[in-house]
């Protein structure tokens, strides 16, 4: 385990069953940054500390985990908690709120990587999904969602209900996912990068 996900496990199971509670149903209407979707209430409400760090690092990665759950603690009045926890992970009472990101200059703005450049003609376009999904299998994706993407019954929807994973990516998940994309289409990629 991480040191952000320890961190939030050790908040989480530091709060009372009510505050608990408090927090997920704060989770299912906080804002959230653009490419996050929300965790169904019906899976949500269920969850215990352990799971529910599970599931918020799974959805959301370490780093935005840990800034979601600080502004959630101090939402529900447990601003202690949101501080060490901010402490523990680097984050400092001066970060960004969790729901918006922090303004980037245009300069700085990055460019949208390949796999988000070309989204719409990946989907579109190949061919060996398999292939793709075995690259990936364990070091992008669970076994739940590798499963997910390979019970879809054509290239296009596999391919779809893999990008559906992408926004809790970082840019290493992406270079994978284009690594593995070069290692099967090598022809596509190329194609895709001379346009």
């Amino acid at each position: 385990m991480g040191r952000a996900r320890d961190a939030i496990l050790e908040a989480l199971e530091n709060l009372t069953a009510d505050e608990l509670k408090k927090f997920k149903l704060k989770l299912l209407s906080a804002p959230l940054r653009e490419g996050y979707g929300r965790i169904p209430r019906g899976t949500l409400l269920p969850l215990d500390a352990v799971d529910l760090t599970d599931k918020l690092v799974s959805c959301y990665l370490e780093g935005y985990s840990a800034e979601l759950t600080a502004a959630l603690l101090q939402d529900i009045g447990m601003k202690e908690l949101a501080l060490q926890l901010q402490e523990v992970t680097g984050q400092g009472p001066g970060a960004a709120p969790a729901g918006i990101p922090p303004p980037l200059q245009p300069a700085s703005m990055p460019a949208l990587h390949f796999v988000d450049q070309h989204r719409a003609a990946l989907i579109s376009r190949v061919t060996d999904v398999d292939g793709v999904l075995d690259a990936l299998y364990r070091r992008v994706l669970t076994e739940e969602q590798y499963q997910a993407v390979r019970a879809e019954p054509t290239n296009p929807t596999k391919m779809r209900k893999l990008f559906s994973f992408a926004p809790a990516w970082n840019v290493a998940c992406k270079d994978m996912l284009l690594q593995a994309l070069r290692d099967t289409q090598p022809y596509l990629v190329a194609d895709l990068e001379s346009s």
